[in-house]
């Protein structure tokens, strides 16, 4: 029997695996821009192509807070693809459950399973009036993450919750194709027992669990005790710093000969201190600095998010001087 310490230490486990493969292959942003695309064309044909563009521009410019008003939506989405997720309210969802999808956990904390069940059930209400709104086959969106994402979360809450799937929903949940599922379920020695139209819970469980590359669920049995007690003593000193488009941090590690390079290129300014840098960042409209790649070459970079991170682990996340 796994001890509450086995749990903590797998759900932490995939919630790495998760983080580090999260938008490296597949992309629901695509299927998220094909999405308004064709809502902006349904608004062009209603309300006239300059009224439809002043709506999506708004929404999107002030979504991303874009206040200069020189970029059109499209644009916007484009150079800030990889914000997506992390900006609109769409892309959160998305984010938290390609986890519960893909690695059976819950991303945000909860202080018992009644409050995990509540979150967790709200997101796949979402999900599931989601797909009740979007004529996927007409848009021609069936293929897309966006589509996959949502209908993987509805076929593994049924799967949780004792409902019986259908052969297609099974396909989506284990990754297989659908023939291979269907094949499964004929013949005389059935691998999955039941039928295309009707799989019983139970039975989709049992095979799954057989499949080396499926995660059971494990959100049910979650303890967040441990983050819920640190959260509750505080941070500590804390500070608000700007987020990178790759998810690094502006820290006090990334001094160049001694000095912290903020602003534009062609505006650029030196600082002595962290504090004095970061003071001048909060001021800006879109924080840019230096850092170092990986490979030692100092490269511009802009916040697409703030942060309220503790004084303690900004210090612990100090990249290495050049």
């Amino acid at each position: 029997m796994q001890t509450t310490e086995d749990i903590n230490n797998e759900v932490h486990q995939r919630t790495m695996e998760f983080r580090a493969a999260f938008g490296n292959k597949e992309f629901f942003e695509e299927g998220m821009i094909r999405s308004l695309e064709a809502m902006f064309g349904l608004c062009e044909i209603f309300f006239g192509k300059d009224c439809a563009s002043l709506g999506f521009d708004t929404m999107v410019s002030h979504v991303f807070q874009r206040n200069d008003g020189k970029l059109g939506w499209q644009e916007i989405l484009e150079e800030d693809f990889v914000g997506i997720y992390s900006e609109t309210k769409l892309g959160q969802l998305l984010h938290d459950l390609t986890a519960f999808a893909d690695y059976g956990i819950v991303l945000a904390t909860a202080r018992d399973d009644k409050q995990r069940l509540q979150l967790l059930a709200s997101q796949v209400q979402q999900a599931e009036a989601l797909l009740s709104l979007l004529p996927s086959d007409v848009w021609g969106l069936n293929d897309e993450h966006l589509v996959v994402v949502l209908q993987k979360s509805l076929a593994r809450w049924k799967v949780d919750n004792g409902d019986p799937l259908d052969a297609g929903e099974l396909a989506i949940l284990s990754g297989r194709a659908l023939q291979t599922i269907k094949n499964k379920l004929s013949g005389q020695t059935k691998e999955i027992k039941g039928s295309q139209k009707r799989i019983e819970a139970h039975e989709a469980r049992a095979w799954l669990s057989a499949q080396k590359d499926y995660y059971g669920s494990l959100w049910q049995i979650q303890d967040d005790t441990d983050i819920v007690i640190e959260a509750d003593q505080g941070m500590g000193d804390v500070v608000f710093v700007p987020i990178a488009k790759d998810g690094s941090t502006f820290n006090p590690g990334l001094q160049r000969d001694g000095k912290y390079l903020i602003d534009a290129e062609g505006a650029e300014r030196e600082f002595d201190d962290f504090t004095s840098a970061l003071t001048a960042l909060q001021q800006m409209h879109f924080p840019q600095w230096r850092r170092p790649t990986p490979e030692g070459k100092w490269t511009r970079v802009r916040g697409v998010e703030w942060r309220r991170v503790s004084v303690q682990e900004l210090e612990a996340s100090t990249m290495p001087q050049d």
